[in-house]
Parts: structure tokens; C-alpha cells; sequence
């Protein structure tokens, strides 16, 4: 269901960018952010639909609860993130949602952890459409001329460390599992890192995410000196 979900998703994105670099390119900005627009306003909403419909589902199943309600795991947060990040261009917003929420959405699409519920095909299909959404979004901008910094990978994660900390505590009120902190997902690669004992698992998955954060810059100082050693092939901005 996921990579048929996201390959649809994909697909429409993609000749919305396209569309977009076109009437940049034809010197109509104006069409082209009206489209903007609207495609941020689209994913954004699936995104706020498919969370809704989570907790819907929760609620009426008599299982929501302050421990796994609350938008605190990556991707849920993302999901919030991405209408005003998508909106505003806030390049910050931005940042964490290209750093941190594609990578993220990335890995829950090939390792979902979906709760069992009592309608288990509209809780997947929901759980698959955010992470495609977040995954998606964060290319959205591109089409506009914006760049990701590779600074945007350190801004990033210090703010994985501040939602981590808060989770740390939220989790121990609660007796949740919020960014997977206290255990990992069933079916996952992180399994086998808690068999190291609670501190060294969650050492290491800051070492993970360090680890992505890193490629991730790297990539995009490449990119950067990819565009600026061949100008002519950059286009319009």
C-alpha cells in the first residue's frame, strides 16, 4: 500500500514542481506561487486528515490515551509542521523538515509501526498517507528557487535533542513510548540496539540520527558546490 500510495503522491508533487518551474521560467511568478499555493494547502490538509483519522479511530476504539495521542513522535510533529512550514518558507521550519522529517517518514514507510486498532485498512491508509506527506512536503520549496544550507543539519539537531528530552519526561508521566525512546518498534532495525541496556540504546540512536544529520549536509555542500561550479545549468531562481 505504501510505495502505490507514495508513487501516486509522488507522481502528482512532481508535475505540480514541474508546472511550477515552468511559469517561473516563463517570467509568471504570480500563477506559479498561486499553484504553490494551493499544492501547500492540499498536503498540509492530508496530513492534518490522516493524523485526525488516528485519533479518531483511537477514540472510538475507547484507546486514546495521553501516552500515544500526543503529536510528539517525529513524524506527528512533521505532520503539524508541514501547512505553516510549506506557508510561511520559514527556511527553519524548513530545515527540520527536510533533515529530520524526510529521513524519518522514510524509515517508518519501510519499517511501519502501526497500531492495531479496530479498523486496521483505514488506520494503515492513514498511517501511510503522513509519512508521504512528510516525506513529500519538504520538496514543495525547491520549486520556488529555495536551497537547503548544510548548517540547517545542526539547527536540526538541536532540536531533535530538545523534542528528546521532552519525551524523555512526557514519557515517564505518561508511560509512553514517544520517539521510541523506551523501546523500540517491533520489526525494526532499531531492535537490536536495545539489547544494550536503555542508556546505550538511546546513545546510539543519537548517534543514528547524527549519523543521517551528517550524510544529509554533506550531500547538500555537495549540491552546493555541484550548482555554483556549473552555473549555467542552474536556471532560473
Amino acid at each position: 500500500m505504501q510505495l502505490a500510495l507514495l508513487c501516486v503522491t509522488g507522481a502528482a508533487l512532481f508535475a505540480v514542481m514541474r508546472r511550477i518551474v515552468f511559469l517561473r521560467g516563463c517570467g509568471c511568478p504570480a500563477p506559479a506561487r498561486r499553484l504553490y499555493m494551493r499544492a501547500s494547502w492540499c498536503l498540509g490538509l492530508a496530513s492534518y486528515a490522516a493524523m485526525a483519522v488516528q485519533e479518531l479511530i483511537l477514540l472510538l476504539d475507547g484507546r486514546l490515551r495521553w501516552s500515544n495521542a500526543l503529536p510528539l513522535h517525529l513524524c506527528s510533529l512533521m505532520g503539524l509542521l508541514t501547512l505553516p512550514m510549506l506557508l510561511t518558507r520559514r527556511r527553519m521550519l524548513w530545515h527540520w523538515s527536510l533533515y529530520l522529517g524526510m529521513p524519518g517518514a522514510a524509515l517508518a514507510l519501510l519499517f511501519p509501526s502501526i497500531l492495531e486498532t479496530s479498523r486496521p485498512e483505514i488506520t494503515a491508509l492513514a498511517f501511510h498517507l503522513l509519512h508521504c506527506t512528510v516525506l513529500l512536503a519538504p520538496l514543495l520549496p525547491l520549486s520556488l528557487g529555495m536551497r537547503p544550507r548544510p548548517s540547517g543539519a545542526v539547527c536540526s539537531m538541536l532540536f531533535l535533542l530538545v523534542l528528546g528530552f521532552i519525551d524523555l519526561g512526557v514519557n515517564t508521566l505518561t508511560d509512553g513510548n514517544y520517539l521510541f525512546l523506551e523501546a523500540p518498534a517491533s520489526g525494526t532495525p532499531l531492535a537490536w540496539m536495545a539489547r544494550r541496556g536503555a542508556a546505550v540504546y538511546r546513545l546510539l540512536l543519537a548517534g543514528a540520527a547524527l549519523l543521517v544529520l551528517g550524510t544529509e549536509a554533506l550531500a547538500v555542500w555537495l549540491a552546493g558546490m555541484r550548482h555554483r561550479s556549473n552555473p549555467s545549468r542552474s536556471g532560473r531562481s
